[in-house]
């Protein structure tokens, strides 16, 4: 048992750890950008938008009050957190191409 407990308290700890930590806001929005690119071609840019109706877009795809293909799907597998980085970090970004 005590072998058991010494090999399982790194994961422990290192858990713990993660849950602490914040989002790392363009990781997360780095997977959105494989769809929704810079130029708006195929699926709206996301770039500039506001904080606020990110957020809400993404917790109406997530309740089911916003309807969608994908999105739905998508946004019920992040926590809070993660939808609050993703739509403060699009929401800092530039229109304009860099």
């Amino acid at each position: 048992m005590r072998t058991v407990l010494l090999s399982a308290t790194p994961l422990l700890v290192a858990a713990t750890a993660a849950i602490g930590q914040a989002p790392d806001a363009r990781a997360l929005a780095a997977g959105c950008a494989s769809c929704h690119r810079r130029d708006g071609t195929t699926i709206p840019s996301l770039q500039g938008r506001s904080r606020d109706e990110l957020l809400a877009k993404l917790h109406g795809f997530r309740d089911g009050s916003q309807a969608g293909t994908v999105m739905p799907q998508l946004a019920r597998g992040y926590t809070e957190a993660q939808l609050e980085a993703i739509a403060a970090w699009y929401a800092e970004q530039r229109t304009s191409a860099r």
